[in-house]
């Protein structure tokens, strides 16, 4: 797991202090830290010694984590603590949506800390994440209450499935060897995992075009570019092209069945908004799809709709044509999915094959939203825990 330290500056030595993701400074005398499994902390810490002087106490369980172990946690100098809290990520279930929004688990048994599921192109299996920040494996299932298969055994952050062409195989990120490479393993988990795409930088969001012949992905969000969609033919580029590659963040790169148009979201306006644009000349031309904001666009199965979130977070579906050119018609408003799991950087649900069906992650016994707590004083508060 992840551990957190505190380090000379000048010297550039370092002690370990806790087991966590996050930590903050507090001038309250106390150090305030989130471990891997979504657990606020706070510890007393004497500056001069640098050292925990007692027993941590629990402030929050619950604590959002985004991907990479980020959360939100400050302090004021004057005392007043805020923090996110989410549900937790442990207790989350598969369900199957409807267009109109009834939700029904997949397998009420399996509850985890899911991420990101996808089907497989005869939707008899699903590929889906199960983790935290600091580790997580790829996991693959039976459809609809069969058995399960944790695919990946190295070690690290293993994350966004996605099927090869032939339903035998799926590609996934993965951080085992400390950069985020992509990975390809044959579901059935009969032969060692191949490396399919290193860079020397983290990658992420690969999506196969429906020919095999094109791998697309995403570069990081958080290294220079802030998120670009690249593609690369396996076995014809020695060098990825730029697809979508701009100082804006473009995300949840999806492909038209029949692999001629590619739809993403960028925020260049200044919010998230899905666009189309050719593949892969990618540069030829774009379409605007959404209007009030548009996150974790997927094509239909029939080609004939796209599927995302709108701003409101309503999962919404505008028909579009793609022949003799692309245009955009009317869009649907399907269902509140607020109390579906999103997936801020990556599509975090995916659609039957008959699009009648949406595959979304849901906390159990608890909303997708997140809540804003803010605790004044609550130095005075840890001393009055102290005396009771």
């Amino acid at each position: 797991g992840s551990a957190i330290a505190v380090a000379d500056i000048t010297t550039g030595n370092y002690a370990v202090l806790v087991n966590g993701v996050r930590a903050r400074y507090s001038p309250t005398g106390h150090l305030l830290y989130v471990t891997a499994d979504g657990t606020l902390l706070a510890a007393p810490f004497d500056q001069d010694t640098r050292k925990i002087t007692g027993a941590a106490t629990v402030l929050s369980e619950g604590m959002h984590l985004a991907l990479g172990g980020a959360v939100d946690v400050a302090v004021s100098t004057t005392g007043t603590l805020v923090y996110a809290t989410g549900a937790p990520l442990s207790k989350r279930e598969l369900v199957w949506v409807t267009r109109d929004g009834r939700a029904e688990p997949v397998d009420p048994s399996w509850q985890a800390e899911f991420d990101a599921p996808r089907l497989s192109p005869n939707g008899v299996q699903m590929a889906v994440a199960v983790g935290n920040a600091t580790v997580a494996d790829v996991w693959i299932k039976q459809l609809d209450r069969g058995p399960s298969l944790k695919l990946t055994l190295e070690g690290g952050v293993n994350r966004y499935p996605t099927w090869t062409p032939d339903g035998r195989s799926v590609t996934y990120y993965s951080s085992a060897s400390h950069t985020e490479d992509l990975w390809t393993k044959r579901a059935d988990g009969s032969a060692p995992a191949v490396l399919q795409l290193h860079q020397g930088r983290n990658l992420a969001e690969a999506l196969w075009t429906p020919d095999g012949k094109w791998l697309i992905f995403r570069t990081s969000q958080s290294e220079f570019g802030a998120g670009d969609i690249m593609g690369v033919r396996p076995g014809t580029d020695t060098v990825p092209v730029p697809l979508v590659a701009t100082r804006f963040s473009e995300l949840s790169p999806t492909l038209s069945p029949d692999g001629r148009w590619m739809a993403y979201e960028s925020n260049e306006t200044g919010q998230f908004e899905v666009y189309v644009v050719p593949f892969p000349n990618a540069g030829s031309a774009k379409w605007l799809v959404s209007t009030r904001g548009g996150t974790e666009p997927l094509w239909s199965h029939g080609g004939g709709e796209l599927f995302y979130r709108d701003g409101a977070g309503n999962m919404v579906a505008t028909e579009v044509k793609t022949a003799p050119a692309f245009s955009v018609g009317r869009t649907t408003v399907l269902f509140a999915a607020a109390e579906f799991v999103t997936g801020p950087l990556h599509r975090g649900y995916d659609v039957s094959a008959d699009g009648r069906r949406f595959l979304m992650i849901r906390p159990v016994g608890g909303s997708a939203q997140e809540r804003l707590v803010v605790v004044e004083n609550w130095g005075e508060e840890m001393k009055g825990r102290g005396k009771r």
